[in-house]
């Protein structure tokens, strides 16, 4: 079985666009905690903002 080997120029493009999903990975990971955090934070201010909308009612 033969494998045909990539040109010198495409290993180079394959090995910069591996490089970049990486760092975006590496981004969105560091990230997310951040955003978990401000999820939870909303979440705990909800029931009240709830029960707040439902004995005001809506504006008309």
């Amino acid at each position: 079985m033969k494998f045909h080997h990539l040109p010198p120029r495409m290993r180079a493009v394959a090995a910069f666009v591996v490089t970049v999903v990486l760092a975006l990975l590496a981004a969105a990971a560091l990230l997310m905690p951040d955003i978990m955090v401000q999820s939870v934070d909303s979440m705990v201010r909800l029931p009240g903002g709830v029960e707040q909308i439902l004995t005001q009612g809506f504006p008309e």
